[in-house]
């Protein structure tokens, strides 16, 4: 809905108004520390809960906000409220599914992706009907029905009872051996938000497609993960996890150069390898990020590597439009999206099968 929000508050480009996406994510990435620390010693039920409300609340004031700035600001309680998610559920999942990680990141990514293909299908079919605001508050009153039922449903979940001597690692103990992970997640991440952020607008400005189709294309095209997260997240157990993530960041990364060059048929299935193969490493990093952590530290390693990597995808959106406004054209844009994915490929190898600390762990 970028195109009509432009139009609503009289801007023209695309940079002011996708920098909305990157200030979103910037505030769901910088959280991720913090939230990190918190689910390591709170009760993840209502960390995850408190989040989803207020990421919901935050949608429902910029529905009804005539500024800009007010709209940007929301954006930024939006980004904090979201920002819970990752560091407090990656963590519970790697606890509770010790010995099939991959199958179990790939499982929970059916919901997340089912979640991506009704989140920009309804938003195009609500707003090209009724209007951008609308969909906002349709999506905000989903969350907080969501948020309530799950606080119904979920059972309560208290934090790890480990020795509080081993759960205190040093920095480096942590960073070093995260790094590469945090790397590839971020070229990833840039290659992936840059290709759903931009795509939508490439497919009505020179696909001519309606808004509708728009964002059923991207709907899609996360809608690929529902088969490549299970599916690669098994794969990653069974043949190994950097081999797996190699080969899908190359075939997504080449699928995204590509998509410029398409027309408006053969643009849905190229969006789909594209969707299908960058989701797909999805369950597969976040695994290769748990095996570097012993359980009780495992909220701090998620929230460090949602703030460090997100970051690279967070600025993805902005720096997208501002390349197009720049240049003119979407190909050069794509050329650089899809080189991230292709350069992160090339790093995955440097990613650790085991950090020290669980190294340590397993001697003794």
């Amino acid at each position: 809905m970028y195109l009509a929000i432009r139009d609503d508050f009289g801007m023209s480009g695309l940079s002011r108004v996708m920098l909305l996406g990157t200030v979103y994510f910037v505030a769901y990435a910088a959280s991720g520390i913090p939230y990190g620390f918190i689910g390591d010693r709170f009760n993840r039920k209502t960390i995850l809960v408190l989040g989803t409300v207020v990421n919901s609340l935050a949608f429902l004031i910029a529905a009804f906000t005539q500024s800009f700035t007010l709209f940007f600001i929301a954006m930024i309680v939006a980004g904090i409220g979201g920002g819970s998610y990752h560091p407090v559920a990656n963590a519970l999942i790697a606890n509770l599914f010790k010995g099939a990680i991959g199958r179990a990141y790939g499982l929970i990514g059916m919901g997340a992706s089912i979640g991506l293909f009704l989140g920009p299908s309804l938003s195009g079919y609500l707003g090209q009907s009724f209007g951008w605001r609308i969909s906002c508050i349709a999506f905000a009153f989903f969350g907080c029905t969501v948020a309530a039922a799950f606080w119904f449903m979920m059972p309560g979940e208290e934090p790890e009872s480990s020795n509080k001597d081993r759960a205190c690692l040093p920095v480096r103990t942590m960073l070093i051996p995260l790094l590469p992970v945090i790397l590839v997640f971020g070229l990833r991440d840039f290659c992936l938000f840059g290709t759903i952020y931009l795509t939508p607008a490439m497919a009505q400005m020179d696909l001519s497609l309606s808004q509708k189709a728009a964002g059923m294309l991207i709907g899609l095209m996360s809608l690929t993960g529902v088969v490549s997260q299970p599916l690669s997240g098994s794969m990653s157990d069974r043949f190994g996890r950097r081999k797996m993530i190699f080969i899908f960041l190359v075939l997504g990364g080449a699928a995204v150069l590509l998509l410029p060059h398409m027309d408006p048929v053969t643009v849905f299935p190229l969006a789909f390898l594209a969707g299908f193969m960058l989701l797909g490493t999805v369950p597969m990093l976040d695994a290769a990020a748990a095996g570097i952590m012993p359980p009780e530290a495992r909220g701090r390693l998620f929230g460090v590597l949602m703030t460090l990597g997100l970051m690279f995808g967070a600025v993805s959106p902005y720096v997208a439009g501002a390349l197009h406004d720049l240049t003119g054209g979407y190909p050069p844009v794509y050329l650089i999206i899809g080189l991230t994915g292709l350069i992160g490929a090339a790093m995955t190898f440097m990613i650790p099968k085991r950090g020290p600390a669980v190294k340590k762990r397993e001697k003794t």
